[in-house]
């Protein structure tokens, strides 16, 4: 039986852990607002390009992974991320004005952007074949587990030690994980010289920030969603027509040719669209609607997004022994039974029942999620599969910011106190959405069949 080393699960934790403090301080920062926009005299509206130039860097960014892996020793680019993220973290704890603090925003999305795609490569290289679902299950654990503790970490140092304590108390950890990853870290394929499509990375790159744009500003429709939109028209266009004349394109977009990836993705992009919807709309509804504290609102969260990311392993265990399609049949069914429970029971719930309705829904996300990006990019070979991981970490970005602009723009359209109909229709659109989850699994079992019966 092969066994999995120890230096490759410490190598997984060490780029893990960087992946890690991104969405930490991201979902911390959340917490910080009130206090910042005293601080800096800034509106909200501001303050929100914290998140948001972060999440365009990581867009920018990920594309990027498949060409830096193949260049690059993987030391080489652990050293380059841990370099800006420590900068960044740096630059924030002295920030004296809010865009300086954002440009340490964008300096940790540079570092998050090659990280989280690296940890990635490392286990899709280097893992054991029967012990990959294992191993992806971990690294999906050191990312989600950051947004169960995230809100609850920023909001005791604000009320403690200052928001700069946010960054400052995190480099003594980042500065051991890159001691540690450099120890690790293995070079199991030379790297070689392949020529970078800079022209490519630009108009993707134009495509990404412009989707991203439009939804943030999807509830404040105006004249500057034109020039997204346009932007996005003319970087497809000019992404297109650039990638069909190029040999090593930085995206490749001949996978999105593959029936079987491209469900894989679907599905993918629909579980991150429904866990940050409900990210968003539970702790708003637990203050607005039934009128409690932000602490309670946190600790709605705390032990779905704990469960959800403790179970991680154990869904990569199940893809190990079981195969692929039992664990995410079991997962997307919990997520939809899950999205169901809080359409009929809505009305009914308390912060307590909320809870456990979350509890349920990321039980099933935890065992489905890593596996279907497991699943989809086995289906790719090997040579093509670091190209596959950067599409994967793409959407991810993609549907953060989908989601939660979707569903904020529902709430919003219903104007009373309270506003309950506005989150009852929220959380009816994402059951909707699960639903078609499991259609887009059984479209691909059918498929897949169909396929086998073939070669057969």
């Amino acid at each position: 039986m092969e066994k999995i080393s120890k230096k490759l699960v410490l190598a997984i934790l060490a780029t893990g852990i960087f992946s890690f403090a991104g969405v930490l301080i991201e979902t911390a920062m959340n917490v910080t607002f009130p206090r910042l926009m005293e601080l800096f005299d800034a509106p909200l509206s501001q303050l929100q390009w914290l998140t948001t130039a972060y999440l365009l860097m990581l867009a920018v960014m990920m594309p990027l992974s498949a060409y830096l892996k193949r260049r690059f020793l993987l030391k080489q680019l652990f050293t380059t991320a841990a370099l800006f993220f420590i900068g960044g973290l740096v630059v924030d704890v002295i920030a004296p004005t809010l865009p300086i603090l954002i440009i340490g925003r964008v300096l940790q999305g540079v570092g998050t952007g090659i990280s989280l795609p690296m940890m990635f490569n490392i286990i899709l290289e280097q893992a054991p074949r029967k012990k990959i679902g294992l191993l992806m299950g971990i690294g999906n654990f050191i990312t989600a587990i950051a947004p169960a503790i995230g809100p609850t970490y920023g909001g005791i140092l604000v009320d403690s030690l200052g928001w700069r304590a946010v960054f400052y108390l995190i480099i003594p950890i980042l500065v051991l994980a890159y001691i540690l990853g450099m120890y690790t870290i293995e070079q199991k394929t030379a790297p070689s010289k392949p020529k970078f499509d800079g022209l490519g990375w630009i108009y993707i790159s134009i495509v990404l920030i412009g989707m991203i744009m439009i939804f943030t500003e999807f509830q404040h429709l105006g004249s500057q969603i034109v020039i997204y939109i346009a932007l996005v028209i003319v970087g497809s266009i000019l992404a297109l027509v650039h990638y069909k004349k190029q040999a090593q394109p930085i995206l490749q977009l001949r996978l999105f040719k593959r029936l079987d990836f491209n469900l894989h993705l679907g599905q993918y992009f629909i579980g991150q669209f429904a866990v940050l919807s409900f990210s968003f709309l539970i702790p708003n509804m637990v203050q607005i609607v039934l009128h409690k504290s932000s602490f309670v609102s946190g600790v709605t969260m705390f032990p779905g997004a704990f469960v959800g990311a403790l179970l991680a392993p154990v869904g990569g265990i199940l893809y190990d022994r079981f195969g692929a399609k039992k664990p995410i049949a079991t997962g997307l069914i919990l997520q939809m039974i899950g999205g169901g429970l809080f359409v009929f029971l809505l009305s009914q719930s308390t912060s307590f029942g909320l809870a456990g309705i979350y509890i349920f829904f990321t039980f099933g996300m935890s065992i489905s999620m890593p596996n279907i990006m497991t699943n989809g990019l086995q289906q790719l070979s090997l040579k093509d599969q670091a190209d596959g991981n950067a599409l994967f970490n793409t959407l991810q970005q993609f549907a953060g910011a989908v989601g939660t602009s979707i569903v904020a723009a529902i709430v919003a359209s219903d104007t009373s106190k309270n506003q309950f109909t506005g989150f009852h229709s929220a959380f009816f659109f994402i059951f909707v959405v699960l639903i078609i989850d499991v259609l887009l699994f059984i479209w691909l079992a059918k498929y897949e069949k169909r396929k086998t019966s073939f070669t057969d």
